[in-house]
């Protein structure tokens, strides 16, 4: 299913949604519902955790490649936290040899519900929570199997079937993850020429009729737009990038659910430039900012696509290199971060209202946390006459504390820019937390005052305490 959006959506990257939302103007949802109404349960992530992994169905793709004992291997030394889903005991015990959690494919199959009777939707129904039933045994307890897979980008149509599943993984193995990953916004709305992929007529009625149908324990949805933008040169494409990371944000916020982001390790078109490190680095840096809670990567293993972590021979490359350099940032980062919650987040303006009229304009840096922030470049590098520096900013306040964060991202692949800001009321010390090993260190107020450079493509991480 995932090879569908890559093809069939890019050409109009769903633009089209919101002209079919306007004309489809009757919600198909509750407008008013919230987490207590539909008796959500949000999946509780293990403490001494933060999800990383790369996006590869091991027992299906892994062994063209290289035996499993060593991917699963390169895996671990490539700062991953969870193996890619796996098949059975066998892999469930490689992950656990290296230290890994796993997820494992929960073996049932989805089902389109408009090509069924009321009849046989029972049955399919009953089925499905057997089938999850069965599967379940042996692992529920086990703490190193994370949850089980369900399926990856599902239409609407499917909702009946994944809400049947969600409900028996919770049934039989409690605690345990009932994960799903949904459709990015560029897949096809109904009223495209294609048979639509989310069956609404909107993201964001697919989010929603999600949750409400299916009743989730966290969101989970993949964007290649970064790689598909030539690292956001191709302003269309780039809008699509912030456009779901909002959307989805909203949805998350809204029920309380953790969302994951999957972003792209590889060159999925062919004309893609290589995944360089500010690419990596973006991908991960700017859904932290906005509050994600755990990463992954498409893919691991090639798969007939180029500059992949592991090659068609088996071996590293850059870019699991460059893989392995950012998994252990946002391992340090989101660890750090699992004791604030997310509560603002805006951009630089990527385009402006004269070259793009048409395409949405995103809220402004935040400065609630950072007053005053600016970002400027080194004075002695060359660049455009009016060219002004990128920036994201994610605000955050401590769940159990006083404390408030903020994460800023440099939105330039290329140069590195230098942030200024100043003191909020009734906080005292700053502290810099390292991507490195995650552990804080005050700042000085002539540091403060002189400005902290962000490279390329990468983000800082602050705290204010009283």
């Amino acid at each position: 299913m995932k090879y569908l959006t890559l093809f069939l959506s890019l050409a109009a990257l769903s633009l089209t949604s919101v002209a079919f939302c306007q004309e489809n103007a009757t919600p198909t949802y509750d407008v008013n519902a919230t987490a207590a109404s539909l008796g959500l349960e949000p999946y509780k992530i293990p403490d001494d955790f933060f999800p990383v992994f790369p996006w590869d169905h091991l027992g299906n793709w892994g062994a063209e490649y290289q035996p499993l004992e060593d991917g699963v291997r390169s895996m671990a030394e490539c700062a991953c936290t969870l193996s890619g889903f796996v098949n059975d005991d066998a892999g469930v015990a490689l992950a656990k040899k290296n230290g890994l959690r796993c997820i494992l494919e929960a073996g049932f199959e989805r089902f389109d519900d408009r090509k069924i009777s009321d009849s046989e939707l029972a049955e399919k129904l009953a089925a499905i929570d057997s089938a999850i039933k069965e599967r379940v045994q042996g692992t529920k307890d086990d703490p190193f199997v994370l949850g089980y897979n369900l399926t990856d980008e599902p239409g609407a149509y499917h909702f009946k079937s994944l809400a049947a599943a969600v409900a028996a993984v919770k049934k039989y193995a409690p605690g345990k993850l009932a994960y799903i990953n949904l459709f990015p916004g560029y897949a096809s709305t109904i009223g495209a020429d294609v048979d639509s992929q989310l069956g609404t007529y909107s993201y964001e009625e697919y989010l929603e009729r999600f949750v409400q149908e299916v009743k989730p324990q966290l969101l989970s949805y993949d964007n290649y737009m970064i790689e598909y933008s030539e690292d956001m040169r191709e302003i269309n494409r780039a809008s699509v990038f912030f456009t779901d990371l909002f959307a989805v944000r909203k949805v998350a916020l809204k029920y309380d659910l953790p969302f994951w982001f999957i972003g792209s390790s590889l060159c999925i078109m062919k004309d893609s430039s290589p995944p360089t490190p500010a690419r990596y680095a973006m991908q991960a840096y700017i859904p932290l900012a906005a509050g994600a809670q755990g990463l992954t990567w498409f893919l691991y293993y090639p798969l007939g696509w180029a500059e992949s972590p592991i090659d068609a021979a088996g071996e590293k490359t850059l870019s699991w290199v460059y893989m392995r350099d950012v998994n252990e940032q946002a391992q340090a980062l989101g660890m750090r971060l699992k004791k604030f919650r997310s509560t603002d987040l805006g951009l630089s303006p990527i385009y402006s209202k004269e070259e793009a009229p048409n395409l949405p304009q995103f809220p402004a840096p935040p400065t609630k946390v950072l007053p005053n922030v600016s970002a400027r470049f080194s004075t002695s590098g060359p660049f455009a006459e009016n060219e002004k520096p990128k920036i994201l900013v994610g605000e955050f306040e401590e769940i159990n504390g006083e404390s408030v964060a903020a994460m800023v991202v440099n939105l330039s692949f290329a140069s590195s820019v230098k942030v200024n800001f100043t003191k909020p009321d009734g906080y005292k010390t700053l502290k810099v937390v390292s991507p490195v090993t995650g552990k804080d260190a005050v700042v000085s107020d002539e540091k403060l005052q002189d400005g902290f450079w962000i490279i390329p493509g990468h983000g800082t991480l602050f705290i204010w305490e009283k």
